[in-house]
């Protein structure tokens, strides 16, 4: 071939190829255009095909990414759209909106540092975007780091400061974290700048809760309520009578609900608050006449049948509701709402009944309203039902709060969201969503419920029984009556807990019911009904730690060990992979004299369990215990020797140095541990805790504490170590929070409860709570003479943290006994 020749053919070859990338770009903008106007119409299918062929032409075409995950986001399809929205980020990082919802997204998903990482990069990117500071604090409030979340959210009011966002956050986190004062001004700032029904309701909830200033919140619900737009006017209405509501003003409840329903005759859902509001004040008749009138007002409608089905599930009628909603259906069959209120329906009952085809049904109806409509909350709603039902609480979550995205006001959906955020165990989360609940609807009985055992959980019992009492008034549950009565026993009033647990008949009384009846008896020294009460909940509870443990101690006070010993060993053969029952076999077994066999089970329970606090301490008691302090050290020495990859036999021997007062080789060993395995959290408290006591490197102390927190959230020994921390810190306000949550989930029979009121004592003191202070601090001083009267030897020698705790309740004087107040020792959990 010729050169001649061979210069036209690659002439001709760079034409082809140039026409080809010519065509492919055209293609590519063809698909692009055809996809965006799919999207605007809402043809979301359609759209994510055009999309993907986009991708087909240029796979690293950055826009093509972000418009296809828009389209999944829109059609409910999380996971595709977390991936795309990831392949956004990565291919165009100057799309600061996607890495910011990539990074929402991320949070949502659990995936906190990458979160943290992408509104790192957004604000370094743009520092005035205020969202980006908003989600780096909450992710960071998330990973347990308040003062840096605080400094983020602070930061989001500066650059934001012509937004309402940021400043309501930033409140709702300050109140979160127990610092009221700092909150108010935020909310008022904002009542100011910003005035409106959204401000004024928003500041309203804030003094309603403050039981001091309940004059000024009602004056704040009129204003927001006179301030509301058309369309914020029922809601204004239903949050003002669900206030009086909640203050047992149920004329002026009733009046508000009757004056909004005259101006807006046709509003299904005042009709159905007013219906709620008949029902919960037990004149039921009423409640059927407004349902009833609504249904016959507009017959043929759906809207009315919805209300009927809404009306008769809270009345416990679930077949009467799913009734209703056919009725609905055949009014209009393609109504979504109707068709998703079936579907809830047929999933509650088929949850409550084991019917599987109920299930499957409801999840079809759900299924298909949400291809069709992937924006509607109220197919969110019934798809987080499932989840919560099937133990997929974070995916539940997620469907809540998009769905309170779009229906902000929606009293059962927040309601739901407590629940999911409370099986994740992020009980101050929970706390808000449930008290938003209650705000918007105050007769919805079961989020109160739910707001008494997150008060509980926490330790707020004084609140724990004022929302417990609240709903037993609505619905004489048991299981909340048992929820008051143990928060009774922990602020001392054992008399008026023990009149709450005798209230639930014998035939509605369970297992938790006899409980908690034979833990008061124990602190009433009335130890036969004790026993008796036990025992029953025994039999109907077999191989329960608690109630074996109870068991033992009054075995122990009666010289009826061996009992106990039985009754434990075939609790543990039944179930000899559960931790707590054989640490307890070892201290039936310590308690016969039986060290030998104690110790082999001590050891067994932490190879079980090895984040589990309680076994170490209690091996290393027992060697202390049998004189074998010296023996014991040089033997754990040389078993690291052999085995230096072990961090759990790190942990024994700092417990026993810890024990034994040398906090420096204590510490030197925990230190070993985590550096061994990270994952042991047991070693991150213990560590955490003795920096604190030292005072030193405090910062990496509560990097270790929430690191603790976060593994083991219901263990009291971290909270109280999270706390401690904290106060040490010179934060006192968000110790106790921590401080009461330690005290309220302390083991029956754990003697550092008392340690644990004593440093809530110090941060109340600190805090100015001179009041609060003097009553915990005398709660550990009884807690204290009970521990001694139950001693074998009078004259033995009280540990020096007792001596301390007498010398603050000496300083601080007697507190003011409440009624029916008893003694409270250290296993005072009712």
């Amino acid at each position: 071939m010729s050169r001649t020749v061979v210069t036209r053919f690659l002439a001709v070859l760079s034409c082809v190829v140039l026409l080809a990338c010519q065509d492919d770009q055209a293609k590519l903008a063809a698909h692009m255009e055809s996809g965006d106007a799919y999207a605007k119409d809402k043809k979301t299918a359609e759209a994510i095909i055009e999309y993907k062929n986009v991708l087909q032409i240029d796979p690293n075409y950055g826009p093509a990414h972000y418009a296809l995950a828009k389209a999944y986001l829109q059609s409910n399809k999380l996971r595709e759209g977390y991936w795309e929205l990831r392949e956004t980020a990565r291919l165009s990082p100057d799309n600061l909106d996607a890495r910011l919802e990539y990074g929402q997204l991320a949070r949502m998903a659990g995936e906190r540092e990458e979160a943290l990482a992408q509104a790192d990069a957004v604000i370094a990117a743009d520092p005035n975007r205020f969202v980006a500071h908003l989600l780096r604090g909450q992710v960071l409030e998330q990973l347990k780091r308040p003062e840096e979340a605080k400094a983020a959210f602070e930061k989001a009011v500066e650059v934001g400061a012509d937004d309402a966002a940021p400043l309501v956050v930033l409140s709702d986190f300050l109140e979160r974290n127990g610092d009221r004062p700092a909150a108010e001004p935020l909310l008022q700032k904002l009542v100011s700048t910003k005035p409106g029904f959204p401000a004024s309701s928003a500041y309203a909830g804030f003094l309603a809760r403050d039981p001091k200033r309940l004059a000024e919140a009602e004056a704040e619900y009129k204003k927001a309520l006179e301030q509301a737009t058309p369309e914020e006017y029922s809601v204004a209405v239903r949050t003002l009578g669900s206030f009086y509501y909640s203050q047992s003003r149920f004329d002026e409840s009733e009046a508000v609900l009757r004056a909004g329903l005259e101006k807006t005759p046709a509003d299904l859902e005042l009709i159905y608050s007013l219906a709620r509001f008949y029902a919960a004040r037990g004149d039921s008749a009423k409640a059927d006449e407004m349902v009833e009138t609504a249904t016959k007002a507009r017959p043929g409608e759906v809207d009315p049948y919805l209300v009927l089905s809404a009306y008769r599930s809270q009345r416990g009628d679930a077949p009467g509701a799913l009734a209703a909603a056919e009725e609905a259906l055949k009014a209009k069959p393609d109504d979504t709402r109707a068709q998703l209120r079936k579907a809830e329906l047929l999933l509650d009952l088929g949850y409550r009944e084991g019917d599987k085809d109920k299930v499957a049904e409801g999840r079809t109806i759900a299924d298909a309203v949400l291809a069709s409509d992937p924006n509607s909350a109220e197919a969110m709603f019934v798809k987080s039902k499932i989840d919560l039902a099937e133990g997929r609480y974070d995916q539940a979550a997620t469907s809540l709060r998009r769905a309170i995205e779009i229906r902000p006001d929606w009293a059962q959906a927040h309601f739901l969201l407590a629940s999911a955020l409370f099986f994740q165990n992020d009980r101050n989360g929970a706390r808000t969503e449930a008290a938003r609940a209650l705000e918007l609807e105050a007769g919805l009985t079961e989020a109160r419920k739910l707001l008494a055992r997150i008060h509980a959980s926490l330790g707020a019992d004084d609140l724990a029984v004022e929302e417990g009492r609240k709903a037993l008034a609505e619905n004489d549950d048991p299981a909340i009556r048992i929820v008051v009565a143990q928060s009774l026993v922990r602020i001392g009033r054992v008399d008026d807990a023990y009149a709450e647990l005798e209230k639930i008949p014998e035939d509605k009384r369970t297992a938790e019911g006899w409980y908690a009846m034979g833990r008061v008896d124990v602190l009433k020294q009335r130890l036969p009904q004790a026993r008796r009460n036990l025992e029953r909940a025994d039999s109907m509870t077999p191989h329960h730690p608690e109630i074996l443990n109870t068991l033992l101690l009054l075995d122990r006070a009666e010289n009826k060990l061996p009992d106990s010993v039985e009754r434990i060993r075939r609790a543990a053969e039944a179930s000899p992979q559960n931790a707590k029952l054989v640490q307890l076999l070892g201290s039936a077994y310590a308690a016969s004299g039986n060290l030998g066999e104690a110790e082999q089970q001590f050891r067994r329970a932490a190879e079980l369990d090895p984040n589990d606090i309680g076994p170490y301490q209690a091996l290393a008691q027992l060697l202390l215990a049998s004189g074998r302090k010296d023996e014991s050290i040089e033997t754990y020495k040389k078993a690291i020797a052999q085995r230096p990859d072990s961090a759990q036999l790190r942990v024994v021997l700092g417990t026993i140095l810890e024990a034994t007062g040398d906090t420096d080789g204590a510490i030197e060993n925990y230190g070993e541990a985590v550096k061994l395995d990270d994952s042991l959290a047991v070693a991150k408290n213990n560590l955490a805790y003795l920096l604190a006591e030292k005072g030193t490197d405090l910062d990496r102390a509560l990097e270790l504490a929430q690191a603790a927190k976060a593994a083991m959230p219901e263990n009291a020994s971290v909270a109280d170590t999270l706390g401690w921390v904290l106060f040490k810190k010179g934060a006192p306000t968000a110790a106790i929070g921590y401080l009461r949550e330690a005290e309220g989930a302390s083991t029956p029979g754990d003697p550092t409860v008392e340690v644990v009121r004593w440093h809530l004592a110090q941060a109340y003191e600190a805090n100015g709570e001179t009041d609060r202070a003097r009553e915990t601090i005398a709660r550990a001083v009884n807690g204290i003479d009970e521990l001694k009267k139950r001693q074998t030897d009078p004259a033995a020698a009280e540990p020096d943290w007792a001596a301390q705790i007498r010398a603050m309740g000496t300083r601080l004087g007697p507190a003011t006994a409440a009624p029916g107040a008893a003694p409270a020792p250290a296993s005072d959990q009712g």
